[in-house]
Order: C-alpha cells, then structure tokens, then sequence
C-alpha cells in the first residue's frame, strides 16, 4: 500500500539529542540492514527518501550489509539534498588500523559523502573479516 504524501501528515516525528553530542536525532531510526533486498534499487530509494520526508533523520548502515549494497543505495537515496537531511552512521567490522581505514574508506566511497556523523564497531563477538 502506497504511504500519503508527507506533505499530508500531520505528526511531528519525536527527536532526541544524541549522548553528549549534542545532536538531535529522530527517536525512531531507518536500519540498512533490509535495504539492500529490494529487487529494483529504486524501492530502496523510496524507502529511505520516504522515511527522510517524515521525518526519520537517523539513517543507520554497516560495511557489510548485503556485501556493500544497503551502503550504496543509501548514498544514491541520500543525493539532491538528502544527506544535509540525515544523521548517517555505518559499522565496521574491521579489528585492526589497517582493515578499519580500508572499510571506513569504501563506506564513504559506497555513501557518497565525506563525512558519516557516527561509525560504530560491528560485531564484536564475531570473528573479524578483516
């Protein structure tokens, strides 16, 4: 079923500031672990835009998801203003300085940005793939 358009909903989406950063983020966040399952791209896009539109600004993603997909996608939902919309976060897996820099670089590359607001270290109970 397709959503309303944004302009016709009413709520405010509820924020909160992030730890100690200052930074106000929507409560309720977009994970990208889901979005690089999608079939067609451009349902993907949807989504993210669509969530950007209502008011998610928290825009979570890992190195690995979908072996690099849901980070690419984002970055193609994230062009002609997006980004400035979302606070975007990625994990690595990577447990040494070397494999971490490498992720963190293909990240920003499958992103398209040059600055990713938070990165996380993923899966610390799992064996490193890097």
């Amino acid at each position: 079923m397709p959503l309303p358009p944004a302009a016709t909903t009413t709520a405010e989406m509820p924020t909160s500031i992030l730890g100690k950063t200052g930074v106000r983020v929507s409560q309720v966040g977009l994970g990208g672990a889901h979005i690089g399952k999608q079939s067609d791209e451009k349902e993907s896009i949807r989504i993210i835009r669509a969530a950007i539109d209502r008011g998610v600004t928290f825009m979570d993603n890992a190195w690995d998801y979908n072996d690099g997909k849901s980070e690419e996608r984002m970055g193609n939902a994230l062009r002609d203003g997006y980004r400035q919309k979302a606070f975007l976060m990625t994990k690595l897996d990577g447990r040494t300085k070397v494999a971490a820099a490498d992720q963190l670089e293909q990240s920003l590359r499958r992103l398209e940005t040059d600055v990713i607001d938070l990165v996380q270290v993923h899966e610390v109970s799992m064996k490193s793939s890097g």
